[in-house]
């Protein structure tokens, strides 16, 4: 299709303004199909020629309306708009009626084609009554003045800056970041930051302040020092605001930032609180970065600040991960010192780590550089056995990690851990690990020891289990069981109130077969008969023995072992 084919079906169906949207909608997705270009330039050529208004059909444009594709027709309209012959207040009036994002780079580029388009655009904008909603194209407006123009770019800003509306300062301070200078004008630029810094009291503005200063320093390294000193005035107040512009630059802005800058920064993060989700997943990305970037201890630091405030290891998901899967000797040291520290908060947060991440056959290995004497070795293995328990391979590896290193003393407690009560607990995880541990020539003597007791355990039981004196009355036995089935009945009754599962699926209950039958509505109200046949599946678990066996002691020593404190 020629470019003079183009126009005549768009003049064709110009009549009404639905019509030509949804001819080019479907001359667009056409044109992706056959690699023809010619919807742009025939659009410019019917808009310029006043045969279409392109800008006033796109400014009637209903969000709603579902006869073509919206993001589509701003799609093209947005590369278009540029060469498009429109007043400054016409297309200011469709940008904010259609309210789209990329919006501002059309725009810019609109007002760059002509000298008088950028000036016209700011008075038309500080002339509205609802400015807020015109006041994000100021920007756009001011960093299209070309080079020539950069001082009249910096007065028309300036004079910006003293506005009593927030947005339009907001807007200001933007600019003050981006507009392309030279170092002469630089000056310039850096005594309107520094002097708005001093004198803003509104937090967006000074977040907007931030991010400027930030890029102002990422052109002119020769002002760092000097922004070093005037961030200390724009953080001195954790405004939310700003902890999120802050959170927002370091983990996805390409600002190249000094060492100082950046620890400055990332530590007024640990001010944020747990009702800011926004600002915590941006962290999420933060302490990623940290670790690419090899700065391990700024990024621990960060970690436990947050923690202790009362944000959740799980709101971390994405840095988890990378932690578990990629930083395992990081990882290490990081639970050892929270083990060691006996903070309840951080200790928690080891368990919430490992269990929501990955799978419960994680092993680790505690970092020996923390753990100088005996006393610290038993802590670390008590606190391990006290939060890990229901991961009984990754309590196991550790405490195996640090009787590597143990005096013989140490070791003897150390294997008492080991044994109960980790191993009478879970005999048939264990017994794997440890076996697994003596085929590879891993602390075999300890291995061979600790399933030679368990052995014997298991044979002194089976001594007196025949004894009709150990054993309940099968009355008893069956009372106990049907008040449990009763009791699991109940409790999922009330779980399936609040399932999810009630809202996407329907409950049907089989009463004979191992069919499900069921039918499927088409549109002309036809029902087509479907027959699934059932499969079975199953899930296990291994119960601790001792919660079994000894209840009382097992919850008495688990508790002693998570609330206990190094002696000072």
């Amino acid at each position: 299709m020629s470019l003079e084919e183009t126009k005549v079906r768009l003049l064709t169906a110009s009549e009404r303004a639905d019509s030509l949207l949804a001819q080019v909608n479907e001359l667009y997705v056409q044109g992706i199909k056959t690699e023809e270009k010619f919807l742009n330039d025939a659009l410019i050529e019917l808009h310029n020629s006043g045969e279409i208004d392109l800008v006033e059909i796109v400014g009637s444009l209903d969000k709603s309306s579902s006869g073509h594709d919206f993001f589509t027709i701003l799609h093209v309209f947005e590369d278009v708009l540029p060469s498009l012959n429109s007043s400054v207040e016409d297309v200011l009036n469709c940008l904010v009626h259609i309210d789209s994002g990329r919006a501002y780079g059309a725009f810019e580029r609109f007002c760059s084609v002509e000298v008088y388009r950028p000036r016209d655009s700011v008075e038309f904008i500080l002339a509205q009554s609802e400015r807020n909603a015109y006041a994000p194209f100021l920007s756009s407006s001011i960093l299209a003045y070309d080079s020539e123009r950069v001082t009249e770019a910096i007065q028309t800003t300036e004079s910006l800056i003293v506005n009593r509306n927030e947005m339009v300062r907001s807007q200001a301070y933007f600019i003050l970041g981006r507009l392309d200078v030279g170092e002469t004008q630089a000056n310039v630029i850096w005594g309107l930051l520094s002097s708005s810094a001093c004198n803003e009291r509104e937090s967006g503005c000074c977040a907007s302040i931030l991010r400027a200063t930030l890029y102002f320093g990422a052109k002119f390294p020769s002002y760092w020092s000097q922004i070093e000193q005037l961030l200390l005035t724009l953080i001195k107040v954790a405004h939310p605001e700003v902890l999120h512009e802050i959170s927002d630059i370091v983990a996805f802005q390409r600002v190249n930032l000094p060492e100082s800058v950046l620890c400055l920064l990332v530590k007024q993060l640990a001010h944020v609180s747990s009702e800011h989700n926004h600002t915590i997943s941006n962290i999420n990305y933060v302490l990623v970065k940290l670790l690419e970037n090899e700065t391990s201890l700024i990024a621990v630091e960060l970690l436990e600040a947050i923690l202790v405030k009362g944000v959740e290891i799980n709101e971390l998901g994405y840095f988890s991960r990378e932690l578990i899967s990629k930083h395992q000797e990081l990882l290490n040291h990081i639970i050892t010192k929270w083990f060691l520290s006996g903070v309840p908060s951080l200790c928690h947060s080891v368990l919430k780590l490992l269990h929501d991440v990955t799978d419960k056959g994680i092993e680790l290995k505690a970092d020996m550089a923390l753990l100088d004497n005996g006393e610290k070795q038993i802590f670390v293995s008590h606190k391990a056995i006290g939060w890990l328990f229901t991961l009984p391979t990754a309590a196991a590896s550790f405490i195996l990690s640090i009787y590597e290193m143990a005096s013989p003393i140490t070791c003897k407690d150390l294997e008492n851990d080991l044994y109960s009560p980790l191993l009478l607990s879970y005999p048939g995880e264990l017994k794997l690990f440890l076996q697994s541990n003596l085929d590879e020539g891993i602390q075999e003597h300890l291995c061979t020891r600790l399933l030679e007791k368990l052995q014997g355990y298991h044979s002194d039981i089976e001594k007196v289990s025949g004894l009709k004196e150990l054993m309940a009355p099968s009355e008893n036995i069956g009372a106990y069981w049907k008040k449990f089935n009763k009791d699991m009945q109940v409790a999922y009754e009330e779980a399936s109130k609040t399932s999810i599962l009630s809202h996407i699926a329907t409950t049907q209950s089989l009463l004979y077969g191992n069919s499900s039958i069921y039918y499927v509505h088409h549109v002309n109200g036809d029902k087509v008969r479907q027959e699934m046949q059932m499969h079975s599946f199953s899930h296990s678990t291994e119960i601790p023995r001792l919660n079994v066996l000894d209840p009382e002691s097992l919850d008495y020593t688990l508790r002693s072992y998570r609330s206990g404190s190094m002696k000072k």
